[in-house]
């Protein structure tokens, strides 16, 4: 029997806020064939499309306003633009180059329950670290955009960029085993208490595992690894270190280095770039060091 339906422009089933406050999902229709969902993203995120293997379902962004580089082949999409997912196996991704506004369909697909799903784990994680500790959260989300950035300058993309970006975002994620009085103490930390601090890219590893998957588990357990070896938890050298660990290394440390916390005072920017340059070659990676201070000098 034949039917037909009308959504008004406020008659959104539901909106999902995303992690960037500046960006939400609408969404407007959803049943077991199909689903309409508008995308207000803010400039600069990535969005990452999970893959569409079955010839019988596709996914369409249609650009309503802004725009969106494509990784795959280094296009631009404009207002008015459209893009078809179908058959495709493995994470594809696009930034958005300004705020962009995408129209979404998907037959046979329920991209927002995955999304849905993926953002419950990710508030209930982050609340988890922020009553922890506060430093810890907003040191998390910093990290993350510097990753980011430098991962997309250096060629990462698809489900590579995503395990690195992943990685990032919850690379202090065991701290929420670390006892209080360790993780908040306001001096300076002793031998046994250091070797505890130590253990958090261990503790980490369950709940990796469960909503990621082995790659990104490797990049956090080891982004304290050092490339002369003085490292931990294994004390890994140079090439046998992953190099996103390297490069979440570098950006993990530069965030350390110029913050504020109970026990010492932040470095500036410049001397932050001079340590990591003094250090290059030493303790992080030469290429990525240099990555690093060119865009932060951009």
């Amino acid at each position: 029997m034949a039917t037909f339906k009308i959504i008004k422009a406020n008659e959104s089933e539901s909106t999902l806020e995303m992690k960037n406050k500046n960006s939400k999902i609408e969404k407007k229709y959803h049943d077991d064939i199909l689903q309409t969902s508008v995308m207000h993203l803010s400039v600069d995120r990535i969005l990452y499309i999970d893959p569409v293997p079955s010839a019988e379902a596709y996914k369409s962004y249609y650009v309503v306003k802004g725009s969106c580089f494509v990784f795959d082949d280094g296009s631009i999409l404009r207002e008015g633009d459209m893009l078809i997912f179908r058959g495709v196996g493995e994470v594809k991704t696009l930034k958005t180059l300004e705020d962009t506004v995408l129209l979404v369909h998907a037959t046979n697909y329920d991209v927002y329950r995955t999304l849905e799903k993926n953002q419950d784990t990710v508030d209930k994680l982050l609340k988890e670290i922020q009553t922890k500790d506060h430093y810890t959260g907003e040191h998390s989300l910093r990290v993350y955009e510097l990753v980011k950035r430098l991962a997309v300058r250096l060629g990462y993309k698809d489900k590579a960029l995503n395990n690195i970006t992943k990685a990032a975002y919850y690379h202090d994620l065991g701290k929420i085993h670390v006892p209080d009085e360790i993780l908040n103490k306001a001096s300076r930390l002793n031998d046994d208490e250091f070797e505890e601090i130590k253990n958090h890219v261990h503790y980490a590893k369950d709940t990796v595992l469960e909503y990621f998957n082995e790659d990104v588990l490797n990049i956090i357990l080891q982004h304290h690894e050092r490339v002369n070896g003085s490292g931990y938890p294994l004390g890994l050298k140079g090439d046998e270190i992953r190099r996103e660990a390297r490069i979440l290394a570098v950006c993990d440390s530069f965030d350390a280095m110029i913050t504020n916390r109970v026990y010492k005072t932040g470095k500036s920017m410049e001397v932050a770039l001079l340590e990591l340059k003094e250090l290059s070659g030493v303790q992080y990676d030469s290429e990525i060091v240099s990555a690093f201070i060119a865009m932060m000098l951009e």
